[in-house]
């Protein structure tokens, strides 16, 4: 049969449009995907984007809501220059953050290994269930229960005084001494089931040739550790730090529920609550937009300089 003739190549053309068809019958049209994503895209640009562009402008006006904004340029950022709550507050998030910080990365990373050495796939799992489980409690109950336990009738003045340590006994929240550390302290022993299962995730990617390798190298449990483990899930730390500074530079709500305004007298505040407290009790909303940039600045600049000084590799096995 001749390949060039022009009735078999209009055959052709003809049956491949039919399967352009037949295929295109079988997908949605463009029309409903995009109208489907204007969904999603309209509600971001109205809750998140459109709000987060008013409060950078209003951050350099004096404004509330309800009210007419005047621009007065860093007026806002000179009284915060000036306003000792404010010096105050980044204290006590420092202080608070440099716990927080080594608490929620090297518990979890123990609970991790110890998990990873377990012998039994099936206890292996059901450790990773128990320690994901208390994830489904509200973050809201967790400090409800917590603000219990540091009540003067809560479990532990009632522990301490079956103990007969009458001294020790504070009033945990109201003692200008113990209130930032029992913030501190709040979802002790820390062993947070997010941060443990990202160091789980790492530590079941590195590859059995290298951990093989190094079981006959002679390497024990630390240095297998040390050597091995830490460096290749550095990039689960880097995401990890992250996340927990943007969790302690953000979050207050653990101090709002605990003590209500950060006290005793400012004690307890952190630049979060501050925020919160200028734009909806003290009607300040330009002020507590001032704050938030600030704390949007910082957490930008930590990132940037994260990723820079702290750059990670994948492990790519030898050919």
């Amino acid at each position: 049969m001749n390949s060039n003739n022009p009735d078999n190549a209009a055959a052709t053309r003809g049956h491949g449009a039919r399967n352009v068809k037949r295929r295109r019958a079988g997908q949605p049209p463009l029309a409903l995907v995009y109208g489907l994503l204007l969904a999603p895209v309209a509600f971001l640009l109205t809750f998140n984007y459109i709000p987060a562009v008013s409060a950078l402008y209003h951050a350099f006006t004096k404004w509330d809501i309800g009210g007419e904004s005047t621009w007065i340029w860093l007026a806002n950022f000179t009284e915060l220059a000036r306003d000792p709550v404010f010096h105050k507050s980044i204290v006590n998030i420092a202080k608070l953050g440099a716990f927080v910080f080594v608490a929620n990365l090297t518990v979890p990373f123990v609970v991790a290994e110890m998990i990873f050495h377990l012998k039994s796939e099936r206890w292996s799992y059901l450790c990773r269930v128990a320690v994901v489980l208390p994830m489904i409690v509200p973050g809201v109950v967790t400090f409800m229960l917590w603000g219990y336990i540091y009540s003067d009738a809560g479990i532990l003045t009632e522990l301490l005084v079956s103990l007969g340590r009458y001294d020790w006994v504070h009033g945990w929240l109201s003692d200008p001494k113990t209130a930032l550390w029992a913030v501190a302290f709040v979802g002790f022993p820390f062993a947070g089931g997010f941060n443990i299962l990202i160091y789980y995730a790492g530590l079941a990617n590195i590859p059995g040739s290298v951990l093989e390798a190094a079981e006959l190298d002679g390497l024990g449990a630390l240095g297998r550790i040390a050597r091995i483990h830490i460096p290749l899930v550095l990039q689960q730390v880097k995401l990890l730090v992250v996340v927990t500074v943007i969790g302690v530079v953000n979050g207050f709500e653990s101090i709002y529920i605990l003590t209500l305004d950060g006290g005793p007298g400012y004690e307890t505040t952190v630049p979060g609550l501050y925020m919160y407290l200028n734009g909806f009790s003290y009607q300040r909303m330009g002020y507590a937009c001032a704050i938030g940039l600030l704390m949007l600045l910082f957490l930008l600049a930590f990132t940037l300089t994260l990723n820079r000084f702290m750059r990670t590799e994948s492990y790519e096995p030898e050919t």
